[in-house]
């Protein structure tokens, strides 16, 4: 019962030790897998000038800063190009905490993502989920799932609005399986730019009017705001803004060629407003600084690791000391002072290995379940 409990406890020093290491290195060859990947599938990205670390994550993986944007304007600019496909995405809103991403349909033909079920969004107030948002809120084609109100203490802020569900996207393994899509039109619904209310008109009652003139006519708060876009009321939803100065937060560009690409690129190098960036090399600068974060944590796990084995020599050579009867009754037997030392080296060796694969396993099943960067990034 001793020798079980004594190795038990060796094993497990021994498990804790090796867990580390192995579990940061899983970590980071899965992180970097991820965040490349998405990198290379995305030629070109144009956005307000800023942080383009920021930028390229948050247009990428929809996560971050969006306080700064572009503006359909400088999408219509970069169009006229005709160098590529030029997809604006518009960010900075959630439903249930998934994000919801305004796009073209342009998006789903570069990036190649089909619908499994349903359609993509065609229609103002229309969503289509990606495959893991689409498990996790467990809604069907023909629901409708409601947005996340901006700020709760704004009471000027606009109503949260029911998105349709028309379609659930296939699994792509990344950021796009953990978001939400509409149309350009319905996030400019959701910001408060654009909304829907009961017709306004000679015969609308005069308690919901604050000035009625032979031209004007001025509803007041009370009249009815829709929160819900169908075919009844569709063409009831409009926008006091010009067009062109309709935000977007960034433009995902897949230019005809590479030569196409580098014109762009150099073309807005210098430019005012718009700062052109390939994702690639901006992903590369951030690795880079993982991977340096990660040469220290190594370092420590090494004199973590020697602080580790010295401990367990001592052990060691305390266990030879409480078995010196049994050493002694192995000698008596016949065995020699070599097989005695096998023995014990074969004792030891069966508990590295079993740690070693118990680390192993349990750095798998902790990167697997526990890791919020790599789901965020699937």
């Amino acid at each position: 019962m001793f020798h079980k409990a004594k190795s038990a406890i060796q094993l497990a020093a021994l498990t804790l030790t090796f867990f580390l290491p192995f579990a940061t290195a899983i970590m980071v060859e899965a992180f970097s897998t991820s965040i490349t990947e998405r990198g290379k599938s995305t030629p070109l990205l144009f956005g307000p000038r800023g942080d383009r670390f920021d930028l390229t994550i948050n247009s990428l993986f929809f996560r971050g800063d969006h306080s700064s944007e572009l503006s359909m304007a400088d999408f219509k600019l970069l169009s006229e190009e005709n160098r590529g496909i030029m997809v604006p995405v518009s960010l900075g809103f959630t439903a249930r905490k998934f994000p919801i991403i305004g796009t073209t349909v342009d998006y789903f033909t570069v990036r190649n993502i089909t619908p499994k079920l349903g359609t993509i969004p065609l229609m103002l107030g229309e969503a289509v989920l990606g495959s893991e948002c689409a498990k996790s809120l467990t809604v069907q084609i023909g629901d409708h799932i409601l947005t996340d109100q901006v700020n709760l203490y704004d009471l000027s802020a606009s109503y949260p609005l029911k998105l349709k569900v028309v379609g659930v996207l296939n699994q792509t393994n990344s950021a796009d399986d953990n978001a939400i899509f509409t149309s350009i039109g319905t996030t400019w619904v959701i910001s408060g730019l654009g909304h829907g209310h009961e017709s306004i008109g000679q015969e609308t009652e005069n308690d919901k009017l604050l000035s009625k003139t032979k031209k004007q006519i001025t509803a007041n708060a009370s009249i009815e705001q829709f929160i819900e876009i169908n075919e009844s009321n569709i063409n009831e939803f409009h926008f006091h803004s010009d067009p062109a100065l309709l935000p977007i937060t960034s433009i995902i560009a897949f230019p005809k060629s590479k030569k196409d690409g580098t014109i762009l690129k150099a073309k807005y190098l210098r430019h005012q407003k718009i700062q052109p960036l390939e994702p690639n090399k901006v992903i590369g600068e951030l690795l880079n600084v993982v991977i340096r974060l990660k040469r220290l944590f190594d370092s420590s796990y090494a004199l973590t690791t020697l602080a580790a084995l010295l401990f367990l020599t001592a052990v060691i050579l305390l266990s030879l000391q409480t078995r010196k009867r049994e050493t002694k009754a192995l000698f008596l037997m016949g065995c020699s002072r070599g097989t005695i030392c096998m023995i014990f080296s074969a004792e030891i060796m069966i508990l590295c290995i079993f740690s070693i694969l118990f680390a192993l396993l349990g750095a798998y099943v902790i990167t697997f379940l526990g890791s919020d960067i790599l789901q965020l990034l699937r």
